[in-house]
């Protein structure tokens, strides 16, 4: 240390990092030598004074002014000379490079940690983080106590019936709290939750979509299901009234929300009647929605029509249930056969990938002379593609899988009672039969149209072509003469020839999600 220096004040002690500028402390030391109640600085490392480009200026030309005559360190004085200029700037500099190549080295490696189907973060809600496993192997897995209370959560929001707010609520009863935080689901949490492809099996890191290697709590079909259920709430924010279908069609002129409104007439005699209406809420000022108003009735009345159109027979849904049981039965076989083989294909791509990463971060590979960062990016894409599609293949070949036969049940006692809870039922009955057979509804010039979702296409379309081949149906005379039945049965939609083709509605069902 030079002799002769005056230490003044107490010792300053910066808590921010000196890799980005704006510490206060360190902008209290310049202030302190531009004021020129000190002339010197002395610390421990060079590196410590500062490891970015602006704080590193700031200091050269303090010097270059003759403020700061010279840098102390326990092995070093740097003077204001240009020889020592240059070093002090120099050790600063490389501070700087070795702080930014252990940024890129943090981002290599949770790039790759990505590609191996790992999430780099923390596990949501429902899942925890493996850190009991060694550095490079930790991962993410259910979490055995909060996973099955998540999938409950989630059961309740598919069911349609749940506000965000209630859903919080929900939660909290089941002791489900913020993985980060540990506080308890707020709302803007909630709609993230809701939104987040992780209880897929699938993650978003830096703007792309990966496929991960920890458990799915709900399949692609809920998880789209979900997100129409999201949307629709989102949508509905301006409901006023409480009606059926308030809120769950658009303008088929603007595109704007349909709304229910009401009016009440007063009578002489004092007595009142309050009418209701479903009306475009025409909120486009540029240009003017010449929609006109519907009463809910009509509106109603409409939907309740066009309910008859998938109404099935009760002897059909009979049939098609033994049916669907014998294609079952068969199916079993093959299926189990077909998901052997594709487990040995997932263990055969596994491997390709964990080859491909071995041989990434192989020393021998450190100058990319082996597998340069765009090859290996190109053939890690390409094995996680097929991978994906395999393990598509295993969910819809899982001979432990029997969920469709289950939705045909219920599929078809829904299409059974579908009219009758429309006409009887209270509005959370209407809205939940609106939301599961049909999507896109509109109104425009006073007809409702919307598109029948599976399988209720197949219904529709099936009863449509029976009625051209064997006239208007009447169940009671259709089931008195067992001939008529079978051609019921034999429909072109049904059964095409004499080849049962019910597979098309095996998977048409497993694309909709658990019907309430």
């Amino acid at each position: 240390m030079s002799k002769g220096i005056q230490l003044t004040g107490e010792p300053l002690q910066e808590s921010r990092s000196a890799k980005v500028p704006g510490r206060p402390i360190f902008d209290q030391l310049v202030q302190m030598i531009e004021d020129g109640n000190a002339n010197g600085i002395i610390l421990l490392n060079p590196s410590r004074l500062s490891r970015n480009t602006v704080d590193t200026g700031r200091i050269i030309y303090l010097m270059d002014q003759g403020k700061l005559h010279e840098v102390v360190t326990p092995y070093q004085t740097f003077k204001n000379n240009p020889y020592d200029k240059f070093m002090l700037n120099l050790l600063c500099t490389q501070a700087k490079l070795e702080n930014d190549n252990k940024s890129v080295n943090v981002r290599e490696s949770l790039q790759l940690k990505a590609e191996r189907g790992v999430f780099p973060g923390k596990a949501r809600p429902g899942y925890k983080n493996n850190h009991d496993k060694p550095q490079g192997l930790r991962d993410i897995s259910a979490d055995p106590v909060y996973f099955p209370l998540m999938r409950k959560l989630f059961d309740l929001a598919l069911t349609g019936n749940y506000s965000i707010e209630r859903l919080i609520d929900e939660a909290e009863n089941l002791g489900i709290r913020s993985s980060k935080s540990g506080k308890p689901i707020c709302k803007s949490w909630m709609h993230r939750l809701l939104r987040d492809p992780f209880y897929t099996g699938k993650f978003i890191y830096c703007g792309r979509l990966y496929q991960g290697n920890h458990p799915a709590l709900l399949s692609d079909e809920e998880f789209n299901l979900l997100q129409d259920i999201v949307e629709g709430r989102s949508k509905g924010k301006s409901q006023k009234h409480d009606s059926a279908l308030n809120g769950m069609i658009v303008c088929g002129e603007c595109g704007y929300c349909i709304t229910v409104e009401t009016h009440t007439k007063h009578y002489k005699n004092g007595n009142s009647q309050v009418f209701a209406y479903y009306r475009c809420t025409k909120k486009n000022k540029k240009n003017k929605c010449s929609q006109p108003y519907l009463a809910t009735g009509k509106l109603e009345g409409q939907y309740k029509e066009d309910l008859t159109h998938f109404e099935l027979m009760p002897e059909f849904a009979e049939w098609a249930l033994e049916a669907l049981e014998e294609v079952k039965k068969k199916d079993d076989s093959v299926n189990k056969n077909s998901h052997e083989a594709l487990q040995k294909t997932l263990e055969n791509v596994n491997k390709r990938i964990n080859n491909l990463v071995s041989l990434k971060i192989s020393p021998d590979n450190s100058d990319g002379s082996l597998l340069s960062d765009e090859e290996f990016g190109d053939r890690k894409r390409a094995l996680l593609m097929e991978k994906e599609k395999v393990m598509k293949k295993l969910s819809q070949t899982d001979p432990e899988n029997t969920e469709w036969a289950a939705l045909a049940r219920e599929s078809f006692e829904f299409g059974l009672l579908a009219a009758e809870r429309f006409e009887n039922g209270g509005s959370d009955d209407k809205k939940v039969i609106f939301r599961t057979i049909g999507s896109n509804p509109t109104l425009k010039e006073k007809k409702l149209r919307f598109k029948a979702k599976y399988p209720f296409f197949y219904y529709k379309e099936g009863i449509k072509k029976t009625n051209e081949k064997i006239g208007t149906l009447v169940p009671e005379n259709v089931v008195s003469d067992q001939s008529n039945l079978d051609n019921y049965l034999k429909s072109s939609v049904w059964c095409p020839g004499e080849d049962l083709n019910l597979h098309i509605l095996r998977y048409s069902l497993l694309k909709t999600a658990r019907l309430p």
